[in-house]
């Protein structure tokens, strides 16, 4: 915190400095990037504040989808606007993956200096920032204070609520134990936003604030804890599938949760929405800072997540990186200049298109294709649709683990260390199951999933939103499949505008076979 604490004496200083209001500025707009982490759509009913700051005030997007669903994947499309196919961060670990795999002289802060911006980070980084350099700060964020500051979290130790570690502009920063990693990133978002409007008045500002909440333990904020102690998991039919025969072979050998793992799953639930908790103050904090300088109406603020999570869907009680939508959905939230307020948008979306979209508000210039397209259009015009599908890709399979080796409660029989999703290492004794690495198409009806082992699944999302029951070998698909498998072929290699053309209205699912008098109806699995 020495940094901070320096140049917020410094900042005293400076006449007029302590939340003077700034004259509107005739340059581009201010922008402000904030990211939650595993956050899924239903778990905004734990921030109230930022519906009401950010939705109500702005657009919200309800089919919004993270394009690799994975952290350190995710967050490079964050920073490039690209598919992992072309960013080439195919996982969360080298060498395939992880920051070590990201060209980050190619991301948004550098471009956005060709029209003067200030841009600061504060919080995560994509997966295995920091391991071995403590003190790298990236292109873009820097000179300091000039054109540029850098929090960055380093991974010492990995998942740490409180007594961790950020890197403050090149110098690695121990916080204590009574330091809460949400509360610390919100001050230092409001305070860096107080000294830009005070010290560089006539300079646009991009700020990305990357919260790691509600990111597994999901440690609340001691003023949380308990705060959703009775709040019941919602229980759909996809909860604990029941019959997953129509599933690929992966899925098919996880077996149903029994009470231990349920138990577990209401738990992490709870707690999950205890930690968002201060995420919605962060949030609060940071919008009351830009009214209280005078920018808020110039400035956009984009509210999302990096991926979604599993929560006992399907069977899976923990993780992310498939292809159901509590995996890849994610919250998308847009208030600024021009964006109608408490409006909705149905369009289909993707990461790929938060960093075109920040392009396009701020009139810069890519170097690097972008393979998604600005958002503004259809947050400025809610009722405005196109036909543009969305990619989901996978690179390295990840294992995750079965819940049926705790299904009775008891300590897991197997004895394979497996870690989570993110493998950062909080970890869990469960036999590995490791969902094969896939290619997926997400259009307005339908999702087809292509694995890399042969499997496939189809749903008609129109008549089957939970995903319960795949179309593959119905007959009648048979037109719809071969349709999506050629439009998929070619978006799983797509760049630039070939990842973002229309389509053509998808051909019909073949009539149903009329019944003959004396079938009888197949029995219902139980």
């Amino acid at each position: 915190m020495a940094i901070v604490l320096a140049f917020a004496c410094a900042l005293a200083l400076v006449p007029g400095a302590q939340r003077a209001s700034v004259a509107s500025h005739r340059g581009p707009p201010h922008v402000i990037l904030i990211t939650t982490d595993d956050q899924t759509v239903r778990d905004m009913i734990a921030l109230p504040k930022t519906q009401a700051l950010l939705g109500a005030a702005g657009a919200s997007f309800t089919n919004a989808y993270a394009s690799y669903p994975l952290c350190c994947p995710a967050r490079a499309t964050l920073l490039t606007g690209q598919h992992a196919h072309n960013h080439g961060v195919l996982g969360n670990l080298p060498p395939e993956g992880g920051y070590s795999a990201l060209r980050d002289e190619q991301t948004i802060p550098v471009w956005l200096r060709s029209r003067k911006y200030r841009s600061i980070h504060v919080g995560k980084m994509p997966n295995g920032f920091g391991a071995t350099d403590q003190d790298y700060v990236p292109p873009g964020w820097k000179p300091f204070p000039a054109d540029g500051e850098f929090y960055g979290f380093l991974p010492d130790p990995p998942s740490a609520y409180t007594g961790f570690k950020l890197n403050e502009n090149g110098v690695p920063v121990t916080y204590g134990e009574s330091d809460y990693q949400t509360d610390t990133y919100g001050q230092i978002a409001e305070q860096r936003i107080g000294a830009h409007f005070s010290l560089f008045p006539n300079r646009p500002l991009y700020m990305q604030v990357h919260f790691f909440a509600p990111h597994d333990p999901a440690t609340p904020a001691p003023r949380h804890a308990g705060a959703f102690a009775t709040a019941q998991l919602p229980v759909d039919k996809a909860f604990n599938e029941r019959d997953i025969r129509d599933k690929p072979p992966w899925l098919r050998a996880v077996k149903r949760m029994g009470p231990g793992l349920r138990g577990k799953v209401l738990r992490r639930y709870r707690t999950r929405l205890e930690s968002l908790l201060s995420v919605d103050d962060a949030v609060e904090r940071i919008v009351g800072e830009l009214e209280a300088r005078g920018v808020l109406d110039e400035t956009y603020v984009i509210f999302t997540s990096d991926n979604g999570y599993m929560q006992g869907q399907q069977r899976l009680h923990q993780g992310k990186f498939v292809a159901y939508d509590p995996s890849s959905k994610v919250p998308l939230l847009i208030r600024g200049p021009g964006v109608p307020a408490g409006v909705t948008t149905k369009e289909l979306v993707s990461n790929v298109d938060i960093v075109p979209t920040i392009l396009d508000a701020a009139g810069a210039a890519p170097q690097i294709t972008q393979d998604g397209r600005s958002m503004l259009p259809f947050a400025r015009r809610p009722s405005l649709r196109s036909t543009r599908p969305v990619l989901l890709e996978t690179g390295q399979p990840i294992g995750i683990s079965d819940p049926a080796s705790e299904s009775a409660g008891a300590r897991a029989k197997s004895s394979i260390r497996v870690k989570n999703l993110d493998l950062d290492g909080t970890a869990q004794f469960a036999k590995v199951v490791k969902p094969p690495k896939y290619r997926a198409i997400r259009t307005g009806r339908y999702l087809l999933v292509k694995y890399s082992d042969g499997g496939r699944e189809l749903y008609d999302m129109s008549k089957d939103p939970l995903q319960l029951d795949s179309l593959w070998k119905d007959p009648r698909y048979a037109p719809v499949r071969k349709w999506l498998l050629k439009k998929l072929a070619k978006l799983a290699q797509c760049a630039g505008e070939t990842c973002n053309r229309e389509l053509r209205k998808p051909p019909k699912p073949l009539p149903r076979p009329k019944r003959k008098p004396g079938d009888a109806k197949q029995p219902q699995p139980d």
